[in-house]
């Protein structure tokens, strides 16, 4: 885990973010990213998919926040700041889907989704920086 970290710092402190959204932008916005290939692997998989994808960007987010304040703990607004930019990021991604008719379709439950996967990540983010190994940290 140290010598990730050690990679990780060594990254300016947007980078995660932005190599982030790039990804989300080029899956949800490009007509078939992925060719032909549609894996269903059961009912429901996308909303799932949706769920990892925010919930991954809420991370990163955290993450660079975290490492450019020198792995300080973040306040609960930043965690709260985090879910909710990842969530605004989704809403406005199932807008242009459903404005750019580039054969991408709008979906709200999509928008639940990235919203479920932002502040499910964000709060596992809080718990697991507050309580570390299932100790409270001494403040």
């Amino acid at each position: 885990m140290d010598k990730a970290r050690r990679i990780i710092e060594k990254l300016p402190s947007w980078l995660l973010t932005a190599v982030t959204v790039a990804a989300i932008l080029w899956l949800t916005l490009v007509p078939r990213p992925l060719g032909d290939m549609k894996p269903e692997l059961f009912p429901g998989a996308d909303k799932v998919v949706h769920a990892i994808m925010f919930g991954g960007l809420a991370l990163m987010i955290l993450t660079d926040c975290s490492r450019s304040r020198g792995w300080h703990r973040l306040s609960v607004l930043s965690v709260i700041m985090a879910a909710s930019i990842s969530t605004l990021f989704g809403i406005v991604i199932e807008l242009l889907q459903r404005e750019m008719d580039l054969g991408r379709s709008y979906d709200f439950y999509d928008m639940l989704a990235d919203a479920a996967g932002a502040v499910a990540a964000a709060l596992l983010w809080y718990l697991f920086t507050r309580f570390p190994h299932g100790r409270k940290q001494k403040s």
